[in-house]
């Protein structure tokens, strides 16, 4: 009767480690396909932000009001000129310069030189810039001469490198030829 009970015990013992080998097995096949499927949609969110930022005009911070001097050195190549931008903090990510200046077909067009430039302007701008197609700043100062002229609106102008952006036009900027009053109120355009 021993015998018999400890036949039973054993095989029983036998079902239930067969059992729990099934159940952790499907335990681990399910554990990899939720891992698979994290690693798509992961793969996915990664793509689609990078694609997006290729496609649509973005800046790293909109908001910042600080420029950053960049050199580019001549004969650089695209990759150079982006982890360049990139490390000097003026761009979010250097693959999506690099696509854009290959989608573009600008690369032989970059002009070597310093830069002021800044984490608020669009990759767009960048580019115009770096390639020459806009106000082109070679000789950089550190300190960009500010003049305040009045404007039609009876406001105060700021006609700099830095305030006028990319859309200052040629012959934009007022410089008094007496070095008088600019017709601001303050103390900044007398003498």
């Amino acid at each position: 009767m021993k015998k018999r009970v400890l036949d039973s015990r054993k095989k029983k013992a036998i079902k239930t480690e067969k059992r729990l080998q099934v159940a952790l097995y499907y335990s681990f096949q399910l554990l990899v396909d939720v891992l698979i499927v994290l690693l798509f949609v992961k793969a996915f969110t990664i793509s689609f932000n990078f694609s997006h930022d290729v496609f649509h005009d973005s800046a790293k911070d909109l908001k910042s009001r600080e420029y950053m001097t960049v050199t580019i050195e001549p004969d650089s190549s695209t990759s150079t000129v982006s982890s360049v931008l990139y490390e000097s903090g003026v761009i979010k990510n250097k693959y999506v310069m690099m696509a854009k200046i290959k989608l573009g077909e600008v690369g032989p067009d970059i002009k070597p030189g310093k830069y002021k430039l800044s984490p608020s302007m669009r990759y767009s701008e960048i580019i115009t810039i770096i390639t020459g197609g806009a106000f082109s700043n070679d000789d950089i100062k550190d300190d960009i001469p500010t003049v305040s002229t009045p404007t039609d609106a009876n406001g105060v102008h700021d006609n700099s490198a830095a305030g006028a952006g990319d859309g200052a036009s040629e012959g934009d900027d007022y410089v008094p030829e007496d070095g008088g009053d600019t017709g601001d109120t303050g103390a900044e355009g007398e003498e």
